[in-house]
C-alpha cells in the first residue's frame, strides 16, 4: 500500500510539474506579446511626435543615384529606396516625394526614404524594420515630405518599464517587471529562480530591449490553485481508499486469526476428553486391566466422566454457533481439585507406560476466580507434553504450594529438554522444537501457546527452566482469592 501511494505521489508530482511548465510557457508567451506591443506603440508615438516639416535639401532623383556616384550605399532600389549618407553627425530620417515620378499623384510607390547618419554601424535589418511602418504611414504626408530626427537611444528603458508595468496591471497580471537595454551581440539573460525572461524586442538602432518578470512563482501558483487543489483532493481520496482497503485487509486477517484460534482451541478442548477415553481403552485392551475389577471400574468411571464432559462441550459449541460467541465469565474454582481430576484422568496412561509419578501438595486452600475449561486445558497440555517428551527417564513430579497470596504450580520431567535458542519463542503459536528422532510425536505447536494464554487470562506468570537432555520445569503462578 505504501509503495502504491508513493507511486501516486511521484505521478502527481510529474503531472503538477508539467502543468506548472505549461502555465509558465503560457505566461511568457502572453506577456512577451504584451511587451512587444508596448514597445511598438511607444516607438510609433515617439516617431510622429518628433516629426517636423522637411528642412533638408531635396535629395537627388532615384534614377540619378548609383552606388558609385553617391557617398552612401543604396540599400534597396525598388519603389522605396534606403541609403546611408554621412552628414553632420545627427541621425535623421527624411521622407520626401520624388518629383520626377510624381506624374500619377502622391502614393506610397513614389516615396523615397533617405537615412542620413554619421554612424555607419547601424544594421541594415534594424533600419529596414524600423522604417517599414513609416513607409506604410507616409500617405498622410503632404508637400515634399517630412523629416524625423532621433537620438541614438530612441526609447528610454525606464519609460518602457513604467508603461509595461502599467499595462500588466491593466491586464490583471499581478506582477512587476524590470526592463533593460541590450546592444547587439550582448548576451541575453536566461530564466532564474525568481525571474522569468521575456522575448527581447529590437528597437532602432542596433538596440534590443529585454523584460524580466520578478517573483512570478506566487502568481503562477495562484493561477494553478484549482488544479493544485484538485490534485491534493484526488491524492487524499486515493490515499483514504487505500487506507480503508488496508484496514479491511487487516480486519479480515484478524478475523481469520480469530477463526483459526477458535478452531485450534476447540480442537484441543475436544482432544482432552477424547485422549483420556483413548488412554482408558488402550489400558483395558493391552495391559490386562480388565482382569482387575477395581481398576476396571475406576477406568470406566473416568471414561464416562470424560465422555460426559465431551458432550457438554459439544453442546456449548453448538449453542455458541447459534446464539453467537459469548465471553466466558470467571467463577470461583478450586485449582487443586481441577489438578487432581486431570492427574486421575492421566493415571491409566502413566501406569501403562511405566511412569514414576509424584504429586506434592502443600496444605491450604487454592481457590481463585477463573475459567475452568481454560485451566483444565492448561494442565492437560503440560501433562501431555511431559508424557510425550519423556523418552528414557519416565519421571514426572508435580508440586502445588502457596506463596503469599498466590498459588504456585510446578511440573517437572526428565525428558529431552528444550534447547536454549528455542526457549524464548516456545510459547508462541505454531512453534515446535525440531526433534529428528521423534517422528511419532504429533502436534501443531499450539499446546504451550494455549498454556501461556490461559495464564495471561488469569493474570498470572509462567516461566521455564530447561536443559537439553536433562528435562524441563514449568512454573506457573496464579493469584488466589485470599
Amino acid at each position: 500500500m505504501t509503495s502504491s501511494i508513493l507511486v501516486m505521489l511521484v505521478l502527481q508530482g510529474l503531472w503538477l510539474h508539467a502543468v506548472y511548465q505549461d502555465y509558465k510557457s503560457g505566461l511568457k508567451q502572453e506577456t512577451s506579446l504584451l511587451f512587444s506591443n508596448t514597445v511598438t506603440d511607444l516607438i510609433d508615438s515617439l516617431v510622429w511626435k518628433g516629426a517636423s516639416p522637411l528642412r533638408l535639401p531635396p535629395i537627388l532623383p532615384v534614377d540619378s543615384i548609383s552606388a558609385s556616384e553617391a557617398r552612401g550605399v543604396v540599400l534597396r532600389r525598388i519603389d522605396q529606396q534606403f541609403h546611408n549618407q554621412l552628414t553632420d553627425g545627427k541621425l535623421k530620417i527624411q521622407v520626401t516625394v520624388d518629383s520626377l515620378k510624381d506624374t500619377l499623384g502622391d502614393s506610397v510607390r513614389n516615396r523615397v526614404i533617405s537615412i542620413v547618419s554619421s554612424d555607419s554601424n547601424f544594421g541594415v535589418d534594424s533600419i529596414r524594420q524600423f522604417i517599414r511602418p513609416i513607409i506604410q504611414k507616409t500617405d498622410s504626408i503632404s508637400g515634399r515630405g517630412m523629416e524625423f530626427i532621433f537620438r541614438r537611444e530612441i526609447l528610454d528603458s525606464a519609460l518602457v518599464s513604467e508603461v509595461f508595468n502599467k499595462r500588466l496591471t491593466e491586464q490583471d497580471y499581478n506582477l512587476s517587471a524590470a526592463v533593460r537595454r541590450l546592444n547587439f551581440g550582448q548576451n541575453i539573460s536566461t530564466d532564474s529562480t525568481n525571474r522569468l525572461v521575456l522575448d527581447e524586442v529590437i528597437v532602432p538602432f542596433g538596440v534590443k530591449l529585454q523584460a524580466e518578470l520578478i517573483n512570478y512563482q506566487p502568481y503562477l501558483w495562484s493561477k494553478m490553485f484549482p488544479t493544485l487543489l484538485f490534485g491534493i483532493l484526488a491524492l487524499a481520496l486515493i490515499s483514504f481508499s487505500f487506507l480503508v482497503l488496508y484496514k479491511n485487509i487487516l480486519n479480515q486477517q484478524r478475523l481469520n486469526l480469530l477463526k483459526n484460534d477458535l478452531i485450534s482451541n476447540i480442537t484441543h478442548e475436544l482432544k482432552t476428553p477424547v485422549a483420556t477415553v483413548g488412554i482408558v481403552l488402550e489400558a483395558l485392551e493391552n495391559f490386562g486391566v480388565d482382569q482387575q475389577v477395581e481398576n476396571r471400574k475406576e477406568y470406566i468411571q473416568i471414561a464416562k466422566k470424560e465422555l460426559n464432559r465431551l458432550s457438554q462441550m459439544s453442546e456449548s459449541i453448538l449453542s455458541s454457533l447459534v446464539s453467537g460467541m459469548q465471553k466466558e465469565s470467571k467463577i470461583e474454582i478450586r485449582f487443586d481439585q481441577i489438578l487432581e481430576e486431570q492427574i486421575h484422568a492421566f493415571k491409566p496412561i502413566l501406569q501403562a507406560k511405566g511412569f514414576i509419578f509424584n504429586f506434592e501438595k502443600q496444605a491450604g486452600k487454592y481457590n481463585l476466580f477463573g475459567i475452568q475449561e481454560q485451566l483444565t486445558l492448561m494442565i492437560f497440555n503440560l501433562l501431555d507434553n511431559a508424557v510425550k517428551y519423556s523418552i528414557k527417564t519416565k519421571l514426572i513430579h508435580l508440586k502445588l504450594y502457596k506463596k503469599e497470596k498466590q498459588l504456585v504450580f510446578e511440573i517437572q520431567d526428565q525428558g529431552i529438554g528444550i534447547p536454549e535458542k528455542y526457549q524464548k519463542d516456545i510459547f508462541d503459536k505454531f512453534v515446535r522444537v525440531p526433534q529428528a528422532d521423534l517422528h511419532d510425536v504429533k502436534g501443531y505447536g499450539l499446546g504451550l501457546s494455549q498454556v501461556a494464554a490461559a495464564v495471561q487470562t488469569h493474570q498470572g506468570k509462567i516461566s521455564l527452566n530447561s536443559k537439553e537432555g536433562k528435562g524441563t520445569i514449568f512454573t506457573i503462578t496464579l493469584p488466589t482469592n485470599d
